[in-house]
């Protein structure tokens, strides 16, 4: 029998299969970075915390498979320095590897399932542990002037399966009202000139001094210049903790002094509701995470090596198995306690 060639063997696959052979070779490729090695790299510039309660009181307990372990004097647990991380426990660390890859390219969890030849709800899990990693790691304090905005997003209940409502056939049967109101979520979204930004769910329904204490009051303080809107939380916020504050009145005013104005929040704002387009909706009960992405993105998109930048904010965390299994706990205390 004679033997065919690797393009008479393709000419015999339809398209389907051919589609589905690209994908198998794709997930066949090598991961083009190392998040073991980058764990290791970041945990020695950061103090050693246990990943059960984040108690620092930790000592030496030996070595296993190479791995220096160690236990909690507190809780007395052990556990070594991937425990936590987003690596812990994998069964498939060359593909997960790829999929973190795949986040710099903000693409659909079907999409990642397709080129990794992997199941949905497995790559559904995978992003939202790497994501959880990202919340849990503490957020940079603002420079100099900083611009706020308060963004409001309609409550959503994508995927949930126990709804106390009927279904909606289309999305036009969904009637929300206008302005703000305790069918949505607000957002405080903060950046100063240097490019440190951040966007955190505050609460639902109209924010208050306690939200915002919550949400940005360790990343800003009297030492800041303050630019918003006039919303009267934020004026109360920043008089009663002496923060220079300067107010805009949208459509009147939108430069004070030539350097005052809230342009920046405003275009960042902008690039959120653009990038959220692509995912078709995302649940409430994940936006924290999906916030936390686009910053990350927005953060390293200059960076030398855009992929080694984005690995290290991911390998920093090591609870991020404990925020991914508390999504459905803080989601909970988001929607049924008001502040």
């Amino acid at each position: 029998m004679k033997k065919q060639s690797l393009v008479q063997i393709l000419e015999t696959l339809n398209a389907t299969e051919k589609i589905e052979l690209l994908a198998l070779l794709k997930s066949q490729e090598e991961p083009k970075v190392d998040l073991k090695s980058i764990r290791q790299e970041v945990a020695k510039d950061s103090a050693i915390t246990c990943p059960k309660c984040q108690s620092q009181s930790i000592v030496g307990q030996g070595q296993y498979r190479n791995r220096k372990r160690y236990m909690c004097k507190d809780c007395n647990s052990t556990f070594n320095e991937m425990s936590g991380t987003v690596m812990a426990g994998l069964k498939k660390p060359d593909k997960f590897q790829q999929s973190v890859e795949l986040l710099i390219d903000s693409i659909s969890i079907r999409k990642v399932a397709i080129k990794l030849g992997i199941s949905m709800h497995t790559a559904f899990d995978w992003r939202h542990k790497v994501l959880s990693g990202l919340t849990s790691v503490a957020s940079t304090k603002m420079e100099g002037l900083v611009e706020c905005d308060v963004k409001q997003m309609s409550i959503s209940q994508k995927g949930d399966k126990h709804l106390n409502r009927p279904l909606y056939k289309r999305p036009s049967d969904r009637k929300t009202k206008r302005g703000v109101s305790n069918d949505k979520i607000s957002i405080v979204v903060s950046t100063d000139r240097k490019g440190n930004s951040q966007m955190q769910v505050a609460k639902v329904g109209r924010i208050d001094r306690d939200s915002l204490e919550r949400t940005v009051g360790l990343l800003i303080d009297k030492d800041n210049i303050l630019c918003s809107d006039s919303h009267p939380s934020i004026i109360a916020w920043a008089k009663e903790k002496h923060i220079e504050h300067h107010t805009f009145i949208a459509n009147k005013q939108k430069i004070k002094d030539k350097v005052y104005h809230v342009q920046y929040v405003n275009s960042l704002d902008s690039l959120l509701e653009r990038w959220l387009i692509k995912f078709f909706g995302i649940s409430s009960k994940y936006l924290q995470n999906y916030l936390s992405w686009f910053v990350l993105l927005q953060k390293t998109k200059n960076a030398k090596d855009i992929l080694v930048a984005f690995a290290k904010q991911i390998m920093l965390s090591n609870n991020a198995i404990n925020s991914f299994n508390k999504i459905p706990q803080k989601y909970h205390e988001l929607i049924t306690l008001q502040y």
